[in-house]
């Protein structure tokens, strides 16, 4: 055979398998899934508008949803790609069409897999979702420095590796008590007298539940490592009885409902299936109701490692925005039946006295809770000898001027602006000094409180004694119902 027929027979054979694979491809994308997503997803909001048409009487209103229902009927399937600031595509939309904003702060030209992972132009789904950090829950932890550090691209650093260590929470929670639970396993072996005094037995970015033989073998340490080393804030790990499942920084940041299930517009993502936030959004805004998904979930008894869960559970595990509770609600919900508190520990959130050095580490490693402590009641009310620390906002390099941007419900902050520094340092850019008086506002909405001072009042408070517990034997009011009537002192 000639080479010119030997060319002939070869390119024949090239155009039949060029154009064999051309068709494959073809029927592969009228028929593939996310097609049908899309199609579910136009159903799922005509349903949704006609439902809320039947409950609208104007005529008007009534118009406007028939035309985004005919509108929505003449749609068709079809790609979506976002198209990124620095030159890449993303086609996840195409199937993730009717996904949440994920915040503000994380604009649309950030993408998707820059925290998610994944393959960012396929349109079949296991390909799609092929490397993805945490399986589709980029804040667990041991996957924390990829998704939330950024260190998997490079389009620079996220919360890792920035000169503001406001900017570090993935470096920091490396060293929080919640990521690691140095502290539970310290103070209860501390307590055992298994280590006299107490001490912290791992490093940052350890992991106490990883920790072999963490009670030296003794009989409770089955339950300890189960009940407590492995619940909560950690990867994969789960509350014992229900159905809240830990993913680290999503256990705070995405606000979850009472059964942990998905309630967005998003109609990949079962609405049945627990293990989901209300929605695809992440908040710093974090009422004390999100806290409870873990804390205040009912009694530990640390001699037998038992837990026996609150019976008001359920009540207590949903999150609610501010103003769909009420004064009676919020008392009722905030802490345990039989625990001390007082006014300012119901009227405002957890984290508005938990700081973020606290609550999200601050590069130390410690062995109790009440080493980690950041701010004490004296730092914002003073004791009878001395007044609150306050610290001048003079240069925008100043990590308040940082930290004050990250909430918009708080009033811009100003060179010159006095705010609260505590005791131990941290700087508060919530809690101000304005017009010789101390304000905080708290970071869930806002709303602005007057701060009772001890000096001038009736306090004779021991300035040597200045503990939460100090000031619950005068200040609490878990024996009486608090009332509206004078319940708030605010402006």
């Amino acid at each position: 055979m000639s080479n010119s027929k030997r060319l002939v027979i070869l390119l024949s054979l090239a155009i039949v398998f060029c154009f064999t694979m051309f068709m494959l491809a073809i029927k592969s994308f009228s028929s593939s899934s996310w097609q049908t997503w899309q199609i579910k997803y136009y159903q799922a909001q005509i349903a949704m508008r006609q439902n809320n048409m039947a409950k609208v009487e104007d005529e008007e209103q009534i118009g406007r949803i028939k035309l985004e229902i005919e509108d929505l009927q003449q749609k068709k399937p079809n790609i979506q790609e976002i198209h990124l600031s620095n030159g890449q595509i993303e086609r996840c939309k195409t199937c993730h069409l009717g996904i949440e904003e994920i915040s503000k702060s994380h604009l649309s030209d950030i993408g998707c897999t820059i925290c998610h992972g994944g393959n960012a132009l396929s349109l079949d789904e296991k390909t799609a979702h092929e490397g993805m950090y945490g399986g589709g829950h980029p804040g667990q932890l041991d996957v924390a420095r990829l998704s939330c550090g950024g260190g998997s691209t490079a389009a620079g650093q996220c919360h890792s590796g920035n000169r503001h260590e406001i900017d570090n929470q993935v470096d920091l929670m490396t060293t929080s008590l919640m990521a690691g639970k140095g502290g539970e396993l310290s103070m209860t072996r501390y307590m055992y007298g298994l280590d006299i005094p107490p001490k912290v037995l791992l490093k940052p970015g350890e992991n106490a539940a990883n920790v072999q033989a963490p009670f030296n073998h003794r009989p409770e340490e089955p339950k300890f490592q189960q009940n407590c080393l492995s619940a909560c804030h950690q990867a994969k790990g789960r509350l014992e009885g229900q159905q809240a499942q830990a993913n680290g920084c999503e256990s705070c940041h995405v606000l979850s409902n009472s059964t942990h299930t998905y309630e967005g517009q998003d109609i990949t993502i079962s609405q049945q299936k627990s293990g989901y936030g209300i929605s695809h959004k992440l908040t710093v805004q974090i009422p004390y109701t999100q806290c409870n998904q873990c804390h205040n979930q009912g009694e530990y008894k640390l001699y037998t490692m038992d837990f026996t869960p609150r019976s008001d559970l359920n009540r207590v595990k949903a999150s609610l925005p501010p103003d769909r509770e009420s004064l009676e609600s919020r008392w009722q919900n905030v802490y345990s039946p039989g625990l001390v508190f007082t006014q300012c520990e119901v009227n405002l959130d957890c984290i508005d006295c938990h700081t973020r050095k606290e609550a999200m580490g601050d590069g130390e490693m410690y062995s109790s809770e009440w080493n980690a402590l950041k701010l004490q009641c004296q730092d914002c009310h003073g004791s009878t000898v001395s007044k609150p620390q306050g610290w001048k906002i003079t240069d925008k390099s100043d990590i308040a001027w940082a930290e004050a941007r990250i909430n918009s419900n708080f009033p811009p902050l100003n060179i010159g602006d006095t705010i609260l520094k505590t005791l131990r340092g941290e700087e508060l850019p919530y809690v101000r000094q304005e017009n010789g008086q101390w304000y905080s506002y708290r970071k869930t909405n806002g709303e602005k409180f007057l701060i009772p001072q001890v000096i001038g009042s009736d306090c004779q408070q021991d300035p040597n004694k200045q503990s939460a517990d100090n000031c619950h034997q005068c200040h609490d009011v878990s024996k009486n119902k608090p009332t509206s009537g004078g319940y708030r002192s605010r402006n």
